[in-house]
């Protein structure tokens, strides 16, 4: 072709992208035949083709634990999940030492100490099942391993056979109800000793950590199919006594939780009876075909999705009338039947690019670009009348353009998760399936096509 007539064609064509831009979403067929003349695009026919053809591949990628220590929450319970197995929650922290005994009157006698939280409105599973709480005293100081300062969901400290209290859980998440949970008079009876003698064990916060380390709350049996519930990590012990002067007066004194960096989440969970079941590869990623058909997301127990497209170059660019890529859309839809209000979905999970070895990278943001400070979060729709039109949705244009821009072998992918601080905090979880299921997830793809007359 002559230069000016490349130069002219080029302005054609970027001519011709803003034209059909406009008239892109107006159209909801496969192909729309748009002819312009030979003063665009030289008594060629240029079309917008869809495509949705290309099934992406999916796989389950698993981590061995995630962070969950200063989440502001605590995580308390227990329940059995039909896709993801028996999962129970503790959790556990450092009080700060009591509050000095200058103001007792003569008369002061100890009557009681309570630990008291308060409930933050989520949980997970179901709350119209009994479940019982109780708090045991750690036996040793949470001290971070070297290099380390965090916890992870699989962190564990010993604690003392001797349950210090414990409480049937009863609890609307609504209303945020405050749980309050007797302790032991020994042990309340041993720490008030203590602060009437002005004892060096509470006369510090490091004091009062080395005589009294920490706590741990957990369900009593964590067996049970309740549900999970989340507390504010506001937790209050109350020293509760009396005094005679000469009327008899109730006080309390008050302490809270300390060291917020060392309260952390210990999330169990026994996969027996489910696809999940299987032995995790060195590379900790599943395909669907070996998981029932389907990619699990639960980040709180390990599980996230991987999508990828490996054949999405030679899909496209062998098409000897393909132009431009306009637009790419990923739908991907839940499992039927695998949600309901007590297992309800992630309202939002954000995608990142990821490697050949599942390392997140950045986020899929505004436009399908993986630079953009806007993430997409799928925008979920939910049908809960028949369940049949349930998705998330994501623009993929800019990560699929940079797929088709490549000729290096295709090892890239997507993970998707639950953005912070769902991620390692709430227990919504979500199964896809994989081309064999029913109802698959989608990439369409819309790209200008050139047909020369011959």
């Amino acid at each position: 072709m002559h230069l000016l007539s490349k130069t002219r064609y080029r302005s054609k064509v970027i001519f011709l992208l803003g034209i059909v831009s406009g008239l892109f979403f107006q159209t909801g067929c496969k192909k729309a035949y748009i002819q312009f003349g030979e003063q665009f695009v030289d008594n060629n026919y240029t079309n917008i083709v869809m495509i949705d053809t290309i099934s992406p591949v999916i796989s389950t990628v698993f981590r061995d634990s995630i962070i969950t220590s200063q989440t502001g929450k605590l995580l308390l319970g227990s329940y059995q999940d039909p896709l993801f197995g028996h999962i129970s929650a503790s959790s556990f922290f450092v009080v700060e030492n009591p509050p000095s005994a200058n103001s007792f009157h003569v008369s002061a006698v100890y009557d009681s100490m309570v630990l008291k939280i308060v409930g933050d409105s989520t949980f997970y599973g179901d709350t119209t099942a009994a479940q019982r709480l109780q708090v045991q005293e750690l036996n040793e100081m949470m001290l971070f391993p070297d290099d380390q300062t965090s916890f992870y969901s699989n962190t564990d400290f010993p604690v003392s056979n001797t349950v210090l209290g414990s409480v049937n859980l009863s609890i609307v998440p609504s209303r945020k109800d405050t749980v309050s949970i007797k302790l032991s008079n020994t042990k309340g009876l041993e720490i008030w000793n203590l602060i009437q003698d002005k004892a060096v064990e509470v006369s510090t916060a490091t004091d009062f950590e080395h005589y009294f380390p920490g706590l741990k709350i957990s369900p009593e049996n964590t067996a049970d199919n309740a549900a999970i519930y989340g507390f504010s990590d506001t937790v209050k012990i109350r020293i509760y006594y009396h005094e005679s002067n000469p009327d008899l007066v109730q006080k309390y004194l008050e302490f809270s939780i300390t060291s917020r960096n060392k309260q952390f989440n210990q999330v169990r969970y026994d996969r027996s009876g489910t696809a999940l079941n299987v032995v995790i590869p060195e590379n900790k990623e599943v395909s669907s075909a070996l998981l029932n058909n389907a990619a699990y997301i639960q980040p709180i127990t390990g599980a996230l999705m991987k999508v990828r497209f490996p054949n999405v170059r030679e899909a496209i660019l062998q098409r000897t009338d393909y132009l431009q890529l306009m637009s790419a859309e990923l739908t991907i839809y839940p499992l039927g039947g695998s949600y309901n209000y007590n297992f309800m979905l992630p309202p939002q999970l954000a995608a990142y690019t990821t490697n050949v070895n599942n390392n997140v990278g950045t986020a899929l943001g505004a436009n399908g670009s993986t630079s953009s400070t806007s993430a997409q979060y799928g925008d979920l729709k939910t049908d809960w009348l028949y369940g049949q039109d349930t998705y998330y949705t994501y623009d993929v244009s800019a990560y699929i353009e940079a797929l088709l821009s490549t000729s290096a072998d295709n090892t890239s992918g997507l993970l998707f998760m639950p953005p912070t601080p769902a991620y390692n905090t709430l227990f919504d979880r979500v199964a896809f399936g994989d081309k064999q299921s029913e109802k698959t997830m989608k990439l369409k793809l819309y790209y200008i096509s050139v047909q020369k007359d011959q």
